[in-house]
């Protein structure tokens, strides 16, 4: 009777991931195929193979420039998210803090707090202070949010260190940064990894937040195909760049899989 229960578990399981793989990877599909379709109506059945929405993508400045703007807001709050965390996970990992509950609550408070709440404050904050709507809003609000993520990869990696390695090197006349910098810092390198690409790709998706603090005319990539899904002229375009984004997501999780996985064994060995 318990290995029957356990096969229909098992296969009630496998089931379930099944359809869960489809409902969340299906869209995906189904943008990608559209994508190179003949018809600015992106319905069945399918009116033939076509390459001009790409074209198309390249000629659009506008596209263009918000895409840019995105990756380089998206590669500074990854690195700013991800020194921020590292130094957040290195305090709480302190023998002695002051009030640890408290700051704990304080860094994951934007976990809970919807996006779209903060954006209001940060643009009334904003107002207050006199200050216009600005990319550099949007890049410190998407810092704020991806704190708490790096945070909860690093945390973690730097507990499982045997802190007697580090104590070895402090015994043998390592300062306390040469100990971090030639110990700690090494073994966590595949978490810091993943950290700034976790907080590379929330800023890069993030809507909220930017459809509240970006100038006119500056838009970055969620904003523009939020507006230019109410387009029809630009369907087809958003749908190509929509296709492309999903293509290159998978390119950098496929290499950053690789380059943490190889980070790993090389500690191991």
């Amino acid at each position: 009777m318990t290995a029957a229960a356990s096969r229909l578990g098992g296969r009630l399981l496998g089931g379930y991931f099944l359809l869960f793989a489809i409902f969340l990877y299906a869209p995906l599909v189904v943008l990608v195929i559209f994508s190179f379709d003949d018809s600015q109506i992106q319905t069945l059945p399918y009116a033939g193979f076509t390459l001009r929405w790409f074209r198309a993508v390249f000629s659009n400045g506008d596209l263009i420039a918000s895409v840019q703007r995105s990756a380089v807001i998206a590669l500074f709050t990854a690195l700013g998210a991800t020194l921020l965390g590292l130094i957040t996970a290195v305090a709480m990992t302190a023998h002695k803090l002051a009030l640890r509950g408290i700051v704990v609550a304080l860094v994951l408070l934007p976990l809970v707090i919807p996006y779209i709440v903060l954006a209001v404050g940060l643009l009334i904050l904003l107002n207050t202070l006199g200050l216009r709507q600005t990319l550099w809003a949007v890049l410190l609000g998407h810092i704020a949010v991806s704190v708490p993520y790096c945070l909860l990869i690093i945390l973690p990696r730097l507990r499982t260190i045997d802190q007697a390695i580090v104590d070895a090197a402090r015994d043998l006349g390592a300062g306390a940064w040469v100990a971090f910098r030639r110990i700690t810092l090494p073994l966590i390198v595949p978490a810091l990894l993943s950290s700034a690409i976790i907080a590379f790709t929330i800023s890069f998706d993030e809507f909220a937040i930017a459809s509240f603090l970006v100038p006119a005319g500056k838009e970055t990539l969620p904003v523009y195909i939020y507006s230019g899904s109410r387009t029809p002229a630009l369907q087809p375009q958003v749908i190509a760049i929509g296709a492309m984004v999903v293509v290159a997501s998978l390119l950098v999780v496929t290499a950053a899989e690789f380059f943490r996985a190889r980070a790993e064994r090389r500690l191991r060995v």
